[in-house]
């Protein structure tokens, strides 16, 4: 018999009528299928095991028909030598009508068993129909193929071979591009456990296949059953407590809520140990890996598990995911598990029990944020009205509050905002409303706050400020210091009311409040806290004039002195405001303002030859003291240094 070479075999060859060996299709158990059929098969299989468990089923598949057809084809032709057989599975596809097999490389000697080859496969029937049933896939989707040349190559060569399709037209590459190599030349790119295409038959894969819908089915049902129960928690009106408790009775592990500042909220079971905080702050007692995961898990809002405690004591592995609430994130929940393994009901609960932490939340914030308006339309209420009705009483009586006790008005008002920013002046105006809940929380103290008019009103009460021994400027002075170091560059004015003693005086302490602001305002202050007290009789001229107006009358007067201080350091601003102070005396004046009598002489006479103000008249004195008071008011006599 002559000896054959691969690219000699024909149709011929293979489909030959020998009567004694009959039919050689029937002679060797083989038939032909059409490519739609092999279609609504792959499509079948899809469907029912998965695209994962399809591609096994194919691979191993195609691995036993490369491995039948090589020992069939050795049995069949006299090959010239050993590499004619192995490339007689090249010849093979093409005849068969799987594809055209086009090598690139092709390193092979089967005398030291080397293999190293590369190439394309055109016109892939599998990834064809792929296609026809399936839209393009993150993968190459050529099992099959891959299978089929592995355990012919694999057979012939007498050496494990794998194929792995690099490029694949199935997931949207121009076209399928192969590789195949030896699995020692693979190393650590592929282990052997995961191209052990013979350790399995089909019947074990479809038989595992039903266990698993069997198994999903039961974790379908009892993840029902604990969903069901966590939204009846909800229903209830019940708290996180009761979700972390019916959470961690059903898993039978340890449960930890914590805010999005990653203290604990409420704990359940085994969790005594664990911090998220002191994790999150810590990050250096993990692996780069698990550093990477909590990063990941805050940037991203993805559930996690961490795996390196181990490394410091610590015997539990957590599973943790954020619990997200009209997309921001407000803390996280997490499962104290003892194993690495994680087990398909614990990731769809864990994310389910966020979902309902996250539904709980939104109830609890709508009836909070329904609260706060409600109180905060009340307050506008009081602020706008002189006399106030029998339902407003009511309404303060029924939400706790008592105004006829001591209260001072504070108006925090937001100064030279760029109102298209809305979001940073939204958070802002948020941040300070915190603020006056977080202290008053603390003290167990009921407060009236209400965010209208471009501003926040809070009504503050005296019993509160004396309990931390603060004044109403030193409460002031913490609230903008806080905004401060939160939003750098805040332009926070505060004005504060005289004290009202009782609720029918909050209207006048609103108005009070908005004329210290009015100063600061027209002064054009950045950030201040002004107490309408220390605006004085002033007060009353701003019920009539525009501090502009004031202003002007004080710089008719004082004007040309307080320019002439600013250029010299002259201090005749301080010298006039010390006089007057000083009931006009002229050796107290002196003593406290460490001049000789004669130097205070000298300054009194060229005030009045300078600037025409003589001190011995009584319509001057009067004119004089009103625009200090002016300037005094509007913040332009503290660059004279008065205490």
């Amino acid at each position: 018999m002559s000896t054959k070479k691969a690219n000699t075999i024909t149709l011929s060859d293979l489909f030959g009528v020998d009567t004694k060996k009959n039919n050689f299709l029937q002679s060797q158990r083989m038939f032909i299928s059409s490519a739609d059929a092999w279609g609504a098969l792959i499509k079948d299989l899809v469907l029912a095991l998965g695209i994962e468990r399809a591609k096994h089923f194919l691979l191993r598949y195609g691995y036993q028909c490369g491995k039948h057809e090589a020992m069939m084809l050795k049995n069949m032709f006299n090959w010239e030598n050993t590499k004619e057989w192995i490339m007689g599975g090249v010849t093979m596809h093409g005849l068969s009508g799987r594809s055209t097999s086009v090598p690139i490389k092709a390193n092979i000697n089967p005398e030291t068993k080397e293999f190293d080859v590369e190439g394309f496969w055109h016109n892939s029937y599998e990834a064809k129909q792929y296609l026809q049933h399936f839209p393009v896939h993150s993968e190459p989707v050529c099992y099959f193929l891959e299978g089929y040349a592995s355990g012919y190559c694999s057979t012939s060569l007498g050496k494990k071979v794998v194929f792995k399709e690099v490029e694949c037209i199935g997931k949207g590459d121009p076209h399928c591009h192969f590789v195949g190599k030896t699995l020692d030349l693979w190393g650590d790119e592929i282990s052997p456990e995961e191209v052990d295409y013979a350790r399995e038959d089909i019947g074990d894969e479809l038989d595992r296949a039903y266990k698993r819908i069997e198994r999903q089915s039961e974790i379908l049902k009892r993840g029902n059953l604990i969903s069901n129960q966590l939204t009846q928690i909800v229903l209830q009106g019940k708290g996180l407590d009761s979700i972390a408790q019916t959470l961690g009775r059903s898993l039978g592990y340890g449960i930890v809520i914590s805010n999005k500042h990653f203290e604990t909220i409420t704990e359940y079971g085994q969790a005594v140990d664990y911090s998220l905080k002191d994790m999150v702050e810590n990050q250096h007692i993990f692996n780069a890996s698990d550093r990477k995961k909590i990063n990941e898990m805050i940037t991203n809002r993805i559930t996690i598990q961490l795996n390196s405690l181990e490394e410091h004591g610590l015997l539990h592995y957590p599973l943790i995911t954020p619990i997200i609430v009209q997309n921001d994130v407000y803390g996280y929940i997490s499962i104290i598990k003892k194993s690495k393994e994680i087990e398909e009901l614990e990731s769809s609960l864990i994310e389910r029990a966020a979902n309902i932490c996250a539904l709980h939340i939104l109830n609890e914030k709508t009836a909070i944020d329904t609260e706060q308006r409600m109180k905060g339309e009340l307050l506008d209420e009081i602020i706008l009205q002189n006399k106030l009705d029998s339902n407003i009483m009511k309404k303060l009586t029924f939400l706790g509050y008592n105004l006829n006790k001591p209260h001072y008005l504070f108006i925090f008002r937001l100064q030279n905002q760029d109102y298209q920013q809305t979001e940073s002046l939204d958070a802002e105006k948020d941040f300070i409303t915190n603020i006056l809940r977080k202290y008053t929380a603390i003290a167990k103290e009921n407060m009236l706050v209400s965010n209208s008019f471009e501003q926040i009103q809070a009504l503050i009460s005296e019993e509160f400020l004396s309990s931390h021994n603060w004044n109403p400027k030193k409460f002031g002075d913490i609230v903008l210091k806080e905004v401060k170091k939160k939003f750098p560059s805040s332009q926070l004015l505060i004005g504060i009311s005289n004290i009202c003693t009782q609720i029918t005086e909050i209207n006048e302490g609103y108005k009070q409040a908005k004329k210290a602001l009015e100063i600061t305002q027209f002064n054009n202050q950045k950030q201040q806290v002004i107490l309408f007290s220390s605006i004085g009789h002033i007060s009353i001229l701003l019920d009539a004039r525009n501090p502009k107006e004031l202003e002007n009358y004080a710089d008719q007067i004082l004007g040309a002195i307080y320019a002439y201080d600013v250029e010299k350091s002259a201090e005749l601003l301080k010298t006039l405001y010390f006089y007057l102070n000083n009931e006009c005396n002229l050796h107290k004046t002196a003593r406290c303002m460490n001049f000789s009598i004669g130097g205070m002489r000298y300054r009194l006479a060229s005030l009045k030859e300078r600037f025409n103000i003589d001190m011995m008249n009584s319509n001057t004195r009067r004119e004089v003291q009103m625009a200090l008071d002016i300037y005094l008011a509007f913040g332009k006599l503290t660059s004279i240094h008065l205490d």
